[in-house]
């Protein structure tokens, strides 16, 4: 069975989301350390962006479930009422959704009562509580969960559904947020900006490992022959793969040679540095934005037999 496309363009909203309230945690984080003069615009930023980010995840999970009910009950799209009550009734789906929808919300009250406290521990474990419960919820109606509930697919595919929101989310946030408000500021500390952008690079080699590591296991579980790759489920695998080494080689790159330029040189001799730096995280965004939909067909569709 291939995914259906309002089920594609809903999986690819939550996993989207799910990425940019990772990202946006992660950034927090990193501004802990930071007293420039954009922290306070780059925390800003953060503060009011996280709650679309929230909603439209939330959105996201009742479209999917939706178009699931339509797709089981076999009933035109808008005539699914029924069948949507139905399926949150009595489904694991219906029950794994909405778990899902309230860690979200849950999630959401929290952003609202505890993001402008001085408790930035207490609200990024808060948020992540939240955000792992919904990545639970989610791998429970993923192909891993046939293994059982605690077992080593089910396991490895939530720490590569987590790693994955993870990488996405600081690519995403670094090269549309944080950066471009760090390019713009008049003044800045060379320490305060170093310390910034090795976090950046530190989390996201962390994430990429565990994708990498957590990817092989996944591949070799549901691959059981070359020819495998040959089929709807394994094409789709395969550009989800190209996508990710894209992504992979632009991030080696801004490691290796972007990052370091941009942390060494004072702000007003290194412009063009950090705007290069910002130039690859968003094409490198594009390519993990791509993967991300090839997931979300993956998701949808049974792997070869």
């Amino acid at each position: 069975m291939e995914a259906s496309l309002p089920q594609v363009i809903a999986t690819s909203f939550i996993n989207v989301s799910l990425a940019w309230v990772v990202g946006a945690l992660a950034a927090r984080a990193w501004l802990t350390k930071v007293s420039a003069d954009w922290r306070i615009p780059a925390s800003r930023a953060l503060y009011l962006l996280m709650p679309y980010a929230l909603i439209t995840c939330a959105c996201a999970l009742l479209f999917s479930l939706w178009s699931e009910a339509v797709v089981m009950a076999d009933v035109p799209f808008f005539e699914g009422g029924a069948a949507f009550k139905e399926m949150l009734k009595s489904t694991h789906y219906g029950h794994a959704g909405l778990t899902a929808i309230t860690a979200v919300v849950l999630a959401l009250a929290g952003h609202l009562v505890l993001a402008n406290r001085e408790t930035p521990k207490f609200y990024a474990a808060t948020i992540a509580v939240f955000v792992v419960l919904l990545g639970a919820a989610r791998v429970s109606i993923g192909h891993a969960y046939e293994y059982g509930a605690f077992s080593l697919a089910t396991a490895v595919e939530l720490v590569h559904v987590l790693a994955m929101a993870m990488w996405a989310g600081i690519v995403f946030i670094a090269g549309w947020v944080a950066l471009p408000i760090v390019s713009k500021s008049e003044h800045t500390a060379i320490p305060d900006r170093a310390s910034f952008l090795n976090s950046l690079s530190d989390w996201a080699t962390v994430a990429l490992i565990a994708i990498v590591a957590t990817g092989a296991y996944n591949a070799y579980r549901v691959l059981h022959a070359p020819a495998d790759l040959f089929s709807f489920y394994g094409n789709v695998l395969l550009f989800k793969l190209a996508m990710v080494a894209i992504a992979i080689l632009l991030g080696a790159y801004n490691k290796f040679f972007g990052l370091p330029g941009a942390s060494a040189y004072e702000f007003n001799d290194n412009t063009s540095g950090l705007r290069r730096v910002i130039t690859v995280l968003r094409v490198e965004s594009v390519a993990l934005f791509l993967a991300i939909v090839a997931a979300a067909v993956l998701t949808g569709s049974a792997p070869p037999a």
